[in-house]
Parts: structure tokens; C-alpha cells; sequence
């Protein structure tokens, strides 16, 4: 399921040679602990473990064995129901944060924590919209919006400034997803163009793109 989860952002984005998440993946919430240290929220079931150094970047992406165990057993692939959103999403932020850090690293760029979170809220939109469109499922599709940007909850031990983040990228990534919403149903390529134009663009310039065209 990651290896496909996987493939489908890189399909979706346009990039290729990427590795594979597999290989970085920790699903011990003990082993994630040490890693992280005390950086780690309690009851996390997702996060990217990032370091650098002057020898490079070091990456592992923690998804916790339940998690994963629990979305297999639903087959998100198969038939994505919404009782299986919230793993789902956590899954496809997971592979979104690993995917971007990558790509940037490989064009030696930067990106903000910031950038992270609105890019993986735009691709858990993406992703389950994209699902729901396959399977025919109207009422699913129509429904993801709200449920992804309207219903939202944040971990109750995030700071004040990490609350401030999550909440703008909850923000800025809900009203390009409005509007992008209309081009995924009504053409697939228009909307696929602008999503790879907008993955590409540093994240001052995405936010500058979504205050101009994403009232």
C-alpha cells in the first residue's frame, strides 16, 4: 500500500526516482521515541524524523504499526470508505512530508515547516478526492471538504506557535483545495497542471498564489 500511495504523489506531481518510503519507514512508536527524543507529541502516529548535518540529511518517516495495520485491513486502494479517512490521511501526510523534503533537498532547497503542513493538506485532499472520483462515489466526493478542512481538531499539546501553523495551513491549503476541487471534476489534466505548478513553487509564493486567486 505505501509503495502505491507513494507512486500515485509522484504520478500526480510529475517526479520521479524517488526513494522508497519502505526503506525509511519506523513503525515502533519506542524506536520513533528515541529517535525523536523529546520532540516526539505523545499518542503521534505519524511524523517525518528529520536531521541535518554537515555530511547531509537523514530522514525516517514514523507510521505506527496499528495505523498501518488498520488501513490495510479497509483496503483504502480498493474501495476508500469514509470510516477510514482519518487513517487514510495520516498515511498520505506521512508520504507527503517524506516526498517534499526529498524534492527539495534534491533541487538544495529549503523548506519551512510551514510548506510542509499546507502541501500535505492539499495532498490528503488530493489523494481522497482522487479515490472517491474513481470509485463513483458522489457523495463521497462531495462531502471530503468539509470533512478534511471544516471538522478539523489539532493535537491538544501543540504550542502556540505549531497551533498557529497547522492552522493556516488548514487555511490556506482549504481554500486553494475549494477551488481546485471544480478543475479535478471537470478536467483532470487542467487540474493536474495546476497542481504541479503549485508543488514546484517556493512557499512564499504559494501562499502569495492562494491570496490571489483563492478568495
Amino acid at each position: 500500500m505505501l509503495a502505491e500511495l507513494q507512486q500515485q504523489h509522484c504520478d500526480t506531481y510529475g517526479v520521479a526516482g524517488y526513494p522508497d518510503v519502505r526503506d525509511y519507514l519506523i513503525t515502533s512508536a519506542a524506536v520513533a521515541e528515541a529517535v525523536a527524543r523529546e520532540s516526539l507529541l505523545a499518542g503521534t502516529h505519524e511524523t517525518l524524523l528529520l536531521a541535518q548535518d554537515d555530511d547531509g540529511l537523514a530522514l525516517s518517516l514514523f507510521l505506527d504499526a496499528a495505523l498501518l495495520e488498520r488501513l490495510e485491513a479497509t483496503d483504502p486502494l480498493g474501495t476508500l470508505k469514509p470510516r477510514a479517512l482519518a487513517d487514510f490521511w495520516q498515511v498520505v501526510e506521512g508520504i507527503s512530508h517524506f516526498n517534499t523534503v526529498v524534492h527539495r533537498a534534491h533541487h538544495d532547497r529549503r523548506v519551512s515547516l510551514l510548506e510542509l503542513e499546507l502541501q500535505a493538506e492539499v495532498d490528503k485532499f488530493v489523494a481522497s478526492l482522487q479515490r472517491a472520483l474513481a470509485q463513483g462515489d458522489t457523495a463521497l466526493a462531495r462531502n471530503i471538504h468539509g470533512w478534511l478542512f471544516g471538522a478539523v481538531s489539532f493535537h491538544k499539546d501543540l504550542d502556540g506557535d505549531a497551533l498557529d501553523r497547522y492552522r493556516a495551513a488548514n487555511d490556506f491549503a482549504g481554500r486553494f483545495c475549494a477551488r481546485l476541487a471544480d478543475a479535478m471534476i471537470r478536467d483532470v489534466d487542467d487540474a493536474q497542471a495546476e497542481l504541479r505548478r503549485f508543488f514546484r513553487l517556493p512557499a512564499a509564493d504559494k501562499i502569495s498564489h492562494i491570496n490571489t486567486r483563492c478568495m
